[in-house]
């Protein structure tokens, strides 16, 4: 009787620090929750692996920092799945380039040897009864992300806004009192004295 086929399955996603979207669990499950493209992608490499009666001997949800680059955290993470994992593994993904050239994941190109890759489609799946489709998925985003920069100007003037009255303030101390009112950038970081004094020359 032959041995099941192993399998590392990986998912993973970009951050979206406007959104209040900046950290993401490494247990798959958690981050599923946190992520819908994490949870499409767990479901389907798990639906994969059943229907080919393999085994799933490891499940890591990444958080992408780089568009266009593998970050030293993936490739870490990679590196170490090597070392600890059955050799004769396979690290299956969702290849979301055969949707419209989006989203490559640079750490598997860069980390793993292609004989051991397995890329799946990004193919529509049902999930809690309701059809998930991750090219409508990102277009949603890319409008919403699109529209987050056209609302730069006006979020400039919000934060001007705000701070009218506090000219005695220092540049720390407003920094200070825009976070304590729930203001931050337009990148959804937290202010601080530094970038504040650039939002406020770029204001002049």
């Amino acid at each position: 009787m032959s041995l099941k086929k192993s399998y590392i399955a990986l998912a993973w996603t970009r951050p979206v620090p406007w959104a209040g979207f900046a950290s993401l669990s490494t247990d798959i499950d958690v981050a599923a929750g946190q992520s819908r493209t994490i949870r499409y992608q767990r479901d389907l490499l798990r639906r994969y692996v059943r229907e080919y009666n393999g085994v799933l001997e490891r499940e890591v949800a990444l958080l992408e920092l780089s568009p266009d680059r593998a970050t030293p955290e993936s490739l870490q993470v990679i590196k170490d799945l090597l070392k600890t994992c059955s050799p004769d593994s396979t690290f299956l993904n969702v290849d979301f380039t055969a949707a419209q050239g989006w989203r490559p994941q640079p750490a598997l190109g860069k980390g793993v040897p292609s004989e051991r890759c397995l890329a799946l489609a990004p193919d529509p799946l049902i999930i809690d009864g309701k059809l998930f489709d991750p090219q409508e998925h990102f277009q949603k985003w890319r409008k919403k992300e699109k529209s987050h920069t056209q609302s730069k100007p006006q979020h400039r003037l919000t934060v001007l806004k705000a701070l009218t009255g506090q000219e005695s303030l220092s540049l720390r101390q407003k920094a200070v009192f825009l976070n304590e009112k729930k203001f931050l950038t337009h990148g959804g970081k937290p202010w601080t004295a530094d970038n504040l004094r650039k939002f406020l020359v770029l204001s002049d």
